[in-house]
């Protein structure tokens, strides 16, 4: 039986980091925002930590969208099919899959908005394979950076700045484009691990 409901301004469908970030501004300019969710809020509880569980992707339980959307994974078209599982948990749930982002989310890097031109440059046109479709961007890091830095504060990323419009910070990242600003939320704590491999990887 068809419901009418009450009309607004915006209908968003789906509340992932996306959607979430899109109604944020709406709301401020105080429009009425409606948000469509395939699946549920939720909570603390959901994510406690179980090394078992969430090493198999089990979680949250019943938030698993990409299980039932299963890629094929071979190294050509006449490579016999070969679906893999578990993969990564893509869900359904209000933040979508963003609830696992651990505070980080990545910046594509200048060159990765002109692999074509790039690779051509540096590497020669025959580095390209024959009917490849990649293309460059039609635009670059500078036009997009002002809508990463909008997501990041809003989302809350963290992280250690390696270039700050133009002044490079051999604490974080020396390769990634400028931005305007620090992230909004320091960087996460390293582990034994991190130590471990960030001492291999010095140049001597």
């Amino acid at each position: 039986m068809a419901i009418n409901l009450k009309k607004t301004d915006v209908v968003i469908v789906g509340l992932g980091a996306v959607g979430g970030v899109a109604a944020l501004p709406l709301a401020r300019a105080g429009l009425e925002v409606v948000g469509l969710e395939a699946g549920a809020w939720l909570t603390p509880r959901d994510f406690a930590p179980d090394e078992l569980r969430n090493n198999f992707r089990g979680w949250p339980q019943s938030a698993q969208k990409a299980n039932n959307e299963i890629p094929t994974h071979r190294p050509n078209a006449s490579a016999p099919y070969s679906p893999r599982l578990p993969i990564h948990p893509m869900m359904n749930a209000v933040g979508g899959t963003s609830l696992h982002y651990w505070a980080q989310s990545w910046r594509l890097n200048p060159w990765d908005f002109k692999v074509v031109s790039e690779t051509t440059r540096r590497y020669g046109a025959s580095r390209l394979p024959k009917g490849t479709t990649v293309e460059d961007w039609p635009f670059g890091l500078d036009e997009l950076e002002p809508y990463y830095d909008k997501v990041e504060h809003e989302v809350g990323v963290s992280g250690q700045a390696g270039n700050i419009n133009g002044t490079i910070d051999k604490r974080g990242n020396i390769f990634e484009g400028p931005r305007r600003r620090e992230y909004p939320m320091p960087p996460l704590r390293w582990t034994a691990f991190h130590e471990k491999m960030a001492a291999a990887a010095i140049v001597r």
